[in-house]
């Protein structure tokens, strides 16, 4: 009895299996793309594609309500405003941290700040001219901190 093997059919099944694992097709290097993601620049080409935008979308429904939050929405921002706390109060006592200290809770009160401001004073529902104006504001404000402490730390 002698086995005859197809090689085309072996090849054809093989290449089904592979079309189907990437999801398209993979016949011909100059091939017209089927889908989105075979596009050279998809827009939602990253691991979790297009859940941040999603969760971007969200975040917008939730905070959008006439124009300002929902009372939940600011109750969870104290909440995570109290964490950074929390935390900020342990790293204090964290004698191993040495000179990573002060860059740790300038971070973490950056980013207590940058809520503050968002969403308990209303800059994010508001236009976004005035985000531009505090922003450039704050800007200016750390460029003349670091040339200060530039000029202090250089004096003879």
């Amino acid at each position: 009895m002698k086995i005859v093997i197809d090689l085309s059919k072996m090849k054809n099944s093989f290449v089904k299996i592979f079309q189907s694992f990437l999801g398209h097709s993979t016949r011909g290097y100059f091939r017209v793309p089927n889908t989105p993601q075979d596009l050279p620049d998809p827009k939602d080409d990253t691991p979790w594609a297009g859940y941040a935008s999603y969760l971007g979308d969200q975040f917008n429904k939730i905070t959008r309500k006439d124009g300002h939050g929902s009372p939940v929405f600011y109750a969870v921002i104290g909440l995570i405003l109290g964490i950074i706390t929390l935390i900020e109060f342990g790293i204090f006592y964290v004698e191993s941290l040495g000179v990573l200290l002060v860059p740790l809770l300038l971070i973490l009160s950056l980013l207590k700040f940058v809520m503050v401001v968002g969403f308990f004073m209303h800059l994010r529902f508001d236009n976004k001219l005035f985000t531009y104006l505090f922003a450039s504001g704050f800007i200016l404000a750390v460029a003349i901190s670091i040339a200060l402490i530039v000029l202090l730390a250089i004096k003879p």
